[in-house]
C-alpha cells in the first residue's frame, strides 16, 4: 500500500493533518512539545498554520509525512540489509 493513501485512510481522507494528532503516533512526542518545535520549525516535516493567528492549529501535509516515513523506512531497510547479509 502506498504510504500517502494509508495516511489518508487513517485520517479520514484529510490531506492536511493536525499536528496534535500526528505527533504522538509518528514523532513520539506530545502535542505540546510538537507545537513548540513547530514554532521553531524543528520537526522532520514542515509545519504551518492555515491562518495568521496563534490560535490556529499547526498542520502538516499528509504528502510530506508520507515522504518522511518512506525515507525512514528506506534507511531502516538499508541498515537491515547490511546487518543481515
Amino acid at each position: 500500500m502506498n504510504t500517502y493513501f494509508g495516511l489518508l485512510a487513517e485520517f479520514d481522507g484529510r490531506a492536511e493533518l493536525l499536528l496534535e494528532e500526528v505527533a504522538p503516533r509518528y514523532f513520539g512526542i506530545s502535542a505540546k512539545t510538537a507545537n513548540a518545535r513547530a514554532l521553531a520549525q524543528g520537526l522532520p516535516v514542515p509545519a504551518y498554520r492555515a491562518l495568521d493567528s496563534q490560535k490556529s492549529p499547526w498542520l502538516i501535509s499528509a504528502a510530506d509525512l508520507a515522504s518522511y516515513l518512506d525515507k525512514r523506512r528506506a534507511e531502516a531497510s538499508a541498515m537491515w540489509q547490511k546487518v543481515n547479509h
